[in-house]
């Protein structure tokens, strides 16, 4: 081993060494003494070693005049108990230099030389190893922090080495708490079982350390480890942490502030009472676990041989959930009975199904969160659903759903496993077929392919709903949607307020007056004359200003079509989306499918807007002046869509069938032929070079020279 410069240690003021004297240490014969050798057993009896965990390797690491100085140099001066005055030499370990002293002549311990340069030649100059990984100043040596004595002084920590003259203050390697320091084994011929804690997981770990030169993360023991930092009290997993890194804590009397999928682990002290994964399984069939630590904790347990809660030593880390902080505690939780009202015993277990216990009258399929608290319990009279949402007691916590009467929805809910009710469902769908109300004035709504009510928007209410249907909005997502129509107009019927604990602003048509009126709907079991403004109403039941040639289209109940510039496919098949003026005349009127074949048409009436058309002589768009009413679809909002429609070499488009089944005759330019032909039309798709007549065809591509 390569002794480091004399002068690295020129400033030592301060040294105190440990009286430690191994059983393999040179003995020293001393002239004079009864019997030295017994003396210094005697002397190491009185003194036992310092403990540093791995003895074994304390005296092998190091060559022998380490061991030696340690041994020898290190102890203290001893007079010992004889008559005499004998001149002899010591070590001042204090002064780094040897010192006379008057010996007894029996006892005392081997710092005892003859001379002054035996002593000499033993102890001083001898070179010492630098342990610290950051510094080379003063040697100031110093004991573990488990033995009594003082600390290292300012930004130091006590580096414990295999020996006292390895076990001195170093400078710590960093601003950072000694729990976050990576693991660092250190250099050396030493192989010392330490402990340091692993920050990821949260546990304390045994490594192998060399030595020398680590950093504070290095403990005797894992009692040490754990005592100073945060350990993982988990049995299983780690503590649950959120998005900052944070960890969750908890404790005995907050113990539902855990999450989902996490319980509080109650520990000994605030560190280690904090939220743990949950464990498979019921907790109260889980064996009594006396965990691991230095706590001993009185706990209680459900044994599930004798059914009754028990007390048990927890040692504070590493137990499972069969652990409650009192007896109360554990009977709420695992005590026979998880119905809210009394039962007869025995329990009768059961299957979470709807008929699980018809056998027993008025009983109901209790769900917990194991099978010995899934039994049948009395039903209480009133509907399930309008109950109210109950927590019930315990310490689990299930993923529920209840109906909430107000909102008139399924909402989720944490269910902690006992002492619950019948609004207590186990899926969203489970709770809505058994709830949710049917808010159609007769009949039930349209069931979609999921099995439940398919719901609608009252904007596209008529192409949402299939035929002989009408979009019902109600309150909220649950209370919409599609209710078989009625035989008559909806403005012909009368005002309905419905039912239900609503007050939604409505407006109805007043037949006898001819006009549209305010009404206050309660949300459920209304007719079709229900509107969300005054101007939805006007536009259904308002006589219209039909600005169609021909008659527009009509729901199977007779209410008109309307669309608007963003959305005109709510138009159905040969119909149209017509832009007059005003909403009123934005209606779906009949016509054909290609916009750029028919002539250009003002129409009727006094709007004067400005619109473009396709002219196919000129085979471009023109802007012309639209009067408002009775005009065709060669009618353009701009000049950009007039062009996207109607591009002006459409005749040169390549002919394409579509994409559906159908099969019609239609004709097209071939550019190949220089001619208009027929061809098989699928029905839907395709492009303009798509004409109803060969005329048709003929007068806008005949023209064309390829």
């Amino acid at each position: 081993m390569s002794s480091p410069p004399t002068e690295l240690f020129k400033n030592l003021t301060r040294i105190t060494f440990y009286r430690h004297v191994p059983p393999q240490a040179q003995v020293i014969n001393l002239p004079g003494a009864a019997d030295e050798e017994s003396v210094l057993k005697r002397d190491s009896a009185k003194t036992p070693p310092l403990n540093f965990t791995t003895a074994q390797t304390f005296h092998s690491a190091f060559p022998r005049q380490i061991t030696q100085f340690s041994a020898i140099c290190s102890q203290p001066q001893q007079m010992g108990n004889g008559p005499y005055r004998i001149p002899r030499w010591f070590f001042n370990p204090s002064d780094s230099r040897c010192e006379l002293f008057y010996w007894s002549g029996c006892c005392g311990n081997a710092n005892n030389f003859q001379t002054m340069e035996q002593c000499q030649k033993t102890c001083e100059g001898m070179p010492l190893v630098n342990p610290c990984a950051f510094g080379t100043g003063q040697f100031l040596f110093c004991k573990p922090s488990t033995a009594p004595g003082a600390p290292c002084p300012g930004q130091q920590f006590c580096h414990v080495g295999d020996s006292p003259t390895t076990t001195i203050c170093c400078n710590k390697p960093a601003a950072v708490d000694a729990c976050q320091q990576p693991l660092n084994v250190g250099v050396g011929p030493s192989n010392l079982v330490r402990w340091f804690f692993f920050a990821p997981t949260a546990q304390c770990q045994s490594f192998t350390y060399k030595g020398l030169q680590g950093n504070e993360n290095n403990f005797l023991s894992r009692f040490d480890c754990e005592k100073i930092c945060q350990a993982n009290p988990c049995v299983v997993g780690t503590p649950l942490r959120d998005q900052q890194g944070q960890i969750g804590f908890c404790s005995a009397t907050q113990q539902n502030i855990c999450p989902i999928g996490f319980y509080c682990h109650v520990g000994g002290d605030a560190k280690t009472s904090l939220c743990c994964p949950m464990m498979a399984g019921d907790p109260c069939s889980q064996p009594v676990n006396s965990g691991f630590g230095y706590y001993k904790l009185q706990r209680w347990f459900w044994d599930s041989i004798s059914m009754e809660c028990k007390q048990f030593i927890y040692c504070g880390q590493k137990g499972n959930q069969n652990n409650f902080v009192s007896q109360q505690e554990c009977e709420m939780q695992c005590q026979p009975n998880p119905c809210q009202l009394p039962v007869e015993m025995p329990l009768q277990q059961c299957v979470p199904e709807p008929d699980a216990c018809d056998a027993r009258p008025n009983m109901y399929c209790h769900v917990g969160a194991s099978p010995v608290t899934t039994v049948c319990c009395p039903a209480e009279q009133n509907d399930p659903c309008v109950q109210s949402v109950e927590q019930g007691i315990g310490l689990n916590q299930l993923e529920r759903f209840a109906f909430d009467v107000q909102a008139q929805q399924c909402v989720p809910f944490s269910y902690r496993g006992l002492k619950g009710n019948r609004n207590n469902f186990l899926s969203q769908e489970e709770c809505e077929m058994a709830c949710l109300p049917n808010s159609c004035p007769s009949g039930n709504p349209f069931v979609g392919a999921d099995g439940r009510a398919q719901s609608c928007a009252v904007s596209t209410a008529m192409s949402t709903c299939p035929n002989g249907y009408w979009c019902h909005v109600g309150a909220n997502a649950a209370t919409t949607m599609c209710c078989p129509e009625a035989n008559a107009n909806p403005c012909q019927l009368p005002m309905s307020t419905g039912e239900g604990p609503f007050r939604l602003d409505r407006f109805y048509f007043d037949l006898g007056s001819k006009s549209c009126k305010s009404f206050i709907y309660k949300g459920l079991k209304g007719n079709q004359n229900n509107f969300l403004s005054l101007r939805a109403c006007q536009l259904s039941c308002l006589p219209l200003d039909n600005p169609c040639i021909g008659q527009p289209a009509k729901s199977t109940s007779g209410q008109v079509f309307f669309c608007s510039a963003s959305n005109r496919d709510i138009c159905p098949v040969n119909f149209w989306c017509h832009l007059g003026a005003v909403p009123e005349t934005t209606v779906c009127c009949p016509g054909a499918t290609n916009p750029c074949s028919v002539p250009l048409s003002p129409g009727t009436g006094n709007a004067g807007l400005a619109r473009w058309y396709y002219n196919t002589d000129e085979r471009q768009c023109v802007s012309f002046q639209y009067n408002g009413k009775r005009g065709n679809q060669n009618n353009f909002l701009t000049q950009d869509e007039c062009q996207l429609a109607c591009p002006a070499e459409l005749c040169l488009l390549s002919i394409d069938r579509g994409s559906c089944g159908g099969r019609q005759t239609r004709y097209a330019f071939d550019r190949q032929k220089s001619q208009c032909v027929p061809f098989d039309y699928s029905g839907c798709g395709g492009n303009l070079n798509n004409f109803l007549t060969m005329q048709e065809c003929q007068q806008i591509c005949g023209n064309v020279r390829i």
